[in-house]
């Protein structure tokens, strides 16, 4: 990769970005971002990489997995542009998280001076959030992991997101169990009526996938949109 006029350490970037350093080390190894460039033994991050950690950001913002987000910047970086791939909806059935697997000592370290108590790690493990697996822990939603420290170092109690958690879980099944009721009783049954062949399972799949998106992105726009309505309500007691 060759150097642009402003270079960056690992720590620099990360601090440009507002972004831990192992997020950034993280990132690098799941190739959401190049290596640096290596000159000695310090590597010099550039301003392709700053607008590659912005792109990311702004998929994050949107609900996008980061296996979601690597076909992004995978096709950002075969020439498609930036507009165009901000507009996209086929990334939607990448939304499904692909769990992290990582160390405790690596856990306890994203969340810093916080700290996570043996109590909230049975409690994760409880609600579904975790696994363990040997001496390594599967994070089932890897915004806890991406977003969580930065929510508890914001004064939320550790607790408090684990019960919303639990509580949006139960929510959001429902939610689905609904659409599966939607999905069985308008096109699971049609193409079990038909005597469910085979070269219909393809079109079967592509229709549950669009009914998936409309969830998703539905659910993503009615959060965003409670969440910036209540956040202009207290901004503006703040500010009268």
């Amino acid at each position: 990769m060759s150097s642009k006029s402003t270079d960056f350490t690992v720590d620099q970037l990360a601090q440009d970005a507002e972004l831990p350093v192992s997020t950034i080390r993280m990132y690098q190894h799941r190739g959401l971002i190049d290596p640096p460039e290596k000159r000695g033994r310090v590597g010099y991050y550039n301003e392709t990489h700053r607008e590659r950690l912005r792109l990311i950001a702004q998929l994050q913002d949107r609900g996008f997995s980061l296996a979601a987000i690597k076909e992004a910047v995978d096709s950002w970086a075969s020439g498609q542009s930036l507009n165009e791939l901000l507009g996209v909806h086929d990334l939607a059935p990448g939304l499904a998280a692909e769990p992290i697997r990582t160390t405790p000592a690596d856990l306890l370290e994203r969340f810093g001076d916080v700290g996570v108590t043996q109590a909230e790690i049975q409690r994760a493990r409880e609600v579904g959030l975790i696994e363990l697996d040997g001496t390594n822990i599967v994070i089932r939603t890897p915004a806890f992991f991406e977003i969580g420290p930065q929510v508890a170092q914001s004064g939320i109690p550790i607790s408090v997101i684990l019960d919303e958690y639990a509580a949006m879980r139960t929510a959001i099944t429902q939610i689905a169990e609904r659409f599966e009721a939607v999905f069985d009783q308008h096109l699971w049954s049609r193409f079990e009526a038909d005597g469910m062949p085979a070269d219909d399972i393809p079109a079967l799949t592509e229709k549950a996938t669009h009914l998936a998106q409309l969830a998703t992105a539905s659910m993503t726009a009615e959060l965003q949109t409670h969440f910036a309505e209540f956040v202009d309500k207290y901004i503006a007691r703040a500010t009268a």
